[in-house]
């Protein structure tokens, strides 16, 4: 696919190079020059333009883009502006960072109803981690329903899977099993790899987690086994 990231701070620079990375077309666009210098090498494409001018931003391949992203947060006149001007130039699919309700508001009364405060969202699930032990990531499908990756409950370490009943597993669904790849980790990062095939002799390890779907409680429950 094809990205314009507009605005190259830590939010903005980080999505651009996680989406590079993934192998996608990017273009990464600030007014700071030094940042546009900076990010050249992580980032496919890196311009540097006056965000609030109708004229420059008419030079970026809006029709060829897929998604825009004004990652703009604290400069709240520069957001809105560069959001309101990529409306009037046709694009459809933009999505605004905001930082504040009144943000959001105006970016929702331009036309920008995709917005994302990734400060909020962040230590929304940051706080879900903290009150329950055992969970390394959460994602709410609803306010009851989650799909969290968690530790395998201490009961589990060192059985089989055939020695579980999965029918009676606390009314949460195992959706995935993964497992540190030692050859791959270092002390600093960890790479983890799925497990495809739930081999009933697979002996469950400390090393492993379970992806399981169900609501909040339920998982709770599940991880006090």
């Amino acid at each position: 696919m094809n990205f314009i990231i507009i605005g190259l701070g830590n939010f903005g620079a980080s999505l651009a190079k996680k989406l590079t990375a993934l192998g996608h077309d990017v273009i990464g666009v600030d007014k700071d020059m030094e940042k546009v210098e900076f990010f050249k090498d992580t980032i496919k494409t890196t311009v540097g333009m006056d965000i609030t001018d109708i004229h420059a931003l008419k030079t970026l391949p809006l029709r060829e883009c897929d998604v825009v992203v004004v990652c703009i947060g604290h400069d709240f006149g520069s957001s809105v502006m560069t959001a309101a001007l990529l409306r009037k130039l046709g694009v459809q699919r933009i999505y605004g960072r905001e930082s504040a309700l009144i943000h959001k508001t105006v970016l929702n009364a331009i036309g920008v109803s995709n917005t994302i405060n990734p400060e909020y969202d962040t230590a929304s699930v940051f706080a879900e981690k903290l009150v329950l032990n055992g969970v390394w990531s959460i994602y709410s499908i609803s306010d009851e329903v989650k799909i969290a990756e968690v530790s395998i409950p201490e009961e589990y370490l060192g059985k089989n899977l055939s020695q579980i009943d999965f029918d009676e597993l606390h009314n949460v669904n195992i959706l995935a099993l993964k497992q540190l790849d030692k050859n791959r980790s270092t002390p600093s990062l960890e790479k983890w790899i799925a497990i495809r095939n739930f081999e009933k002799d697979l002996v469950l390890e400390k090393d492993m987690r379970f992806v399981i779907k169900g609501r909040k409680k339920d998982i709770i429950d599940f991880l006090k086994l």
